[in-house]
């Protein structure tokens, strides 16, 4: 008498491996985020990079490497099962659109200026929401992504995951500005 080994879920035997699948598949994604986060960072300190000032590095490298994470997350989503790229953009979407809100909030909440127009906690629904749209980029566009490597056209995934997430970083901008129009700072009283 054999006995099979199977996982706690009463799934197949190789469906042990899907935690490790899973956690590359948000790890992968996320460490694409993060060197664009990091790069931003480093030219924002530095200000110059070679020949490119800090916008034009922006635009000419960190967009591009942000631009990879739906590539990245359509490579390794593609093991999972449908629900388990679905289980896994929501994770990678909260980390991403969770740490994005923090870091708007923390730029926008405390102006350098001394009579401010809006107190800290005011910012706090505009910065998830501005969050939740930069997160919900990389996230659904990885999951179309996943979608089409898994049918076998991993050219139209890169094409359509960098297409769909271009547009998903100009809305991202657009909520963005139209989330800090008005004045920042009042004028001192007379």
């Amino acid at each position: 008498m054999v006995i099979a080994s199977v996982d706690p879920d009463g799934g197949p035997p190789g469906r042990r491996r899907l935690p490790l699948r899973f956690a590359g598949g948000v790890a992968l994604p996320l460490a694409v985020v993060a060197l664009a986060y990091a790069l931003w960072w480093l030219s924002d300190r530095v200000g110059y990079i070679g020949p490119l000032d800090r916008a034009a590095f922006g635009w000419a490298v960190v967009i591009p490497v942000w631009l990879a994470a739906p590539i990245v997350a359509g490579l390794a989503w593609r093991r999972l099962s449908p629900r388990g790229s679905i289980v896994a953009a929501v994770v990678f979407g909260a980390i991403v659109g969770g740490t994005a809100a923090v870091r708007f909030w923390q730029a926008v909440a405390f102006p350098s200026c001394e009579f401010p127009v809006r107190a800290p906690i005011d910012w706090v629904l505009p910065s998830l929401f501005v969050g939740a749209v930069i997160g919900a980029g990389p996230a659904a566009t990885g999951l179309i992504a996943s979608k089409l490597v898994r049918a076998g056209h991993p050219w139209r995934a890169a094409v359509l995951g960098t297409g769909a997430e271009i547009v998903m970083v100009f809305a991202a901008i657009l909520v963005a500005g139209i989330v800090l129009l008005g004045p920042g700072c009042q004028r001192p009283p007379v």
